[in-house]
C-alpha cells in the first residue's frame, strides 16, 4: 500500500524461519543445483477481496533479500506490431537468498506507485515436477468411463429451442500440444468441450513455462481441475488404426478413418466363387 505520494515506494518486511522450516528446507531434495524444492516464495496481487486474485507485479518492482537483490521474472518481447510485451507474474523463489537459520530475515519491496494497492505475502511451498504431478493425477484424477459417457450423451441431447437435432461430436486422437497421439486424455472440469490434450505434454509445457491455459478452448485449466478421460483412455486401447473418432447421442462411438481408406475397405464380406 503506497505509504506517500512518492511515485517510488517501498515496503520493508522482516522475519523469520522456525527451526522445523530451516530443516524441511535443508533436508529437501533439489531440482536443479542450488535449488530445493522446499522453498519461501514471496506472492503479489492487487488488494482485492471481492474474488480470487492471480499474481500481479507492481511497475518498476525490486525484490532485495537482506543484502542482495532477487532476481524478477522479465518481459517476454511480443512478435506482433502493437502489441505490449508481457510479464510474467509468477511467485519469486528468495530461498538461496535467505538466512537458513534463527537469524531474522529482511526483505525489502520496491515498486512504482501508480493508484494500485497490492498484497503481499510468504508462503513455504514444496515445488513438484510434471513426473510427480502426472502420478498424482493418475491415482486421484481419473473420470470413470461410465461418468463420462453420460457427459457424451448430455452433450449430445437435443436442445429444445433447436431445430437440428445433434447426431455425433467427432473428437481428434491426436493432441493439440504436439500433435502427436493422445496417451493420457486429459481436459479441466470447467471445459465445454470433449475434446481432450495429452496430460504428459501438457505438465511439462507448464512446469517450463506456467499458463495453464487449455490448448482447446484457450480458457484456464489449472492443475486442481484437471481430470483424465477414462473412456477415451479405454477408446484409445480399443482403436489403434484410428487418428478420430464419433461420438454418437446413445454414447456409443465409432473410429473416423480417411475416405481412401474407407473407399478402399468393403462394406459387405466379399464371397469368392470357385471356378
Amino acid at each position: 500500500v503506497p505509504q506517500n505520494n512518492e511515485k517510488l515506494q517501498e515496503s520493508p518486511c522482516i522475519f523469520a524461519l522456525t527451526p522445523r522450516q530451516v530443516e524441511l528446507i535443508r533436508n529437501s531434495r533439489e531440482l536443479q543445483p542450488g535449488v530445493k524444492s522446499v522453498q519461501v516464495v514471496l506472492r503479489i496481487c492487487y488488494t482485492d477481496t471481492s474474488s480470487p486474485q492471480e499474481d500481479q507485479y507492481p511497475p518498476n518492482i525490486a525484490v532485495k533479500v537482506n543484502h542482495s537483490y532477487c532476481s524478477v521474472p522479465g518481459y517476454y518481447p511480443s512478435n506482433k506490431p502493437g502489441v505490449e510485451p508481457k510479464r510474467p507474474c509468477r511467485p519469486i523463489n528468495l530461498t538461496h537468498l535467505m538466512y537458513l537459520s534463527a537469524a531474522t530475515n529482511r526483505i525489502t519491496v520496491t515498486w512504482g506507485n501508480y493508484g494500485k494497492s497490492y498484497s503481499v505475502g510468504l508462503y513455504l511451498v514444496r515445488q513438484m515436477t510434471s513426473a510427480e504431478l502426472l502420478q498424482r493425477l493418475k491415482t486421484i484424477g481419473i473420470k470413470h468411463p461410465e461418468l463420462c459417457k453420460a457427459l457424451v450423451k448430455e452433450k449430445l441431447r437435443l436442445d429444445p429451442d433447436s431445430e437440428i437435432a445433434t447426431t455425433g461430436v467427432r473428437v481428434s486422437l491426436i493432441c493439440p500440444l504436439v500433435k502427436m497421439r493422445l496417451s493420457v486424455p486429459c481436459r479441466a472440469e470447467t471445459c465445454a468441450h470433449l475434446q481432450c490434450f495429452d496430460a504428459v505434454f501438457y505438465l511439462q509445457m507448464n512446469e517450463k513455462k506456467p499458463t495453464w491455459m487449455c490448448p482447446v478452448c484457450d480458457k484456464p485449466a489449472p492443475y486442481d481441475q484437471l481430470i483424465i478421460d477414462g473412456l477415451l483412455s479405454k477408446i484409445l486401447t480399443e482403436c489403434e488404426d484410428a487418428d478420430e473418432i464419433e461420438y454418437l447421442v446413445d454414447g456409443s462411438w465409432c473410429p473416423i478413418r480417411a475416405e481412401k481408406e474407407r473407399s478402399c475397405s468393403p462394406q459387405c464380406p466379399i464371397l469368392v466363387l470357385g471356378e
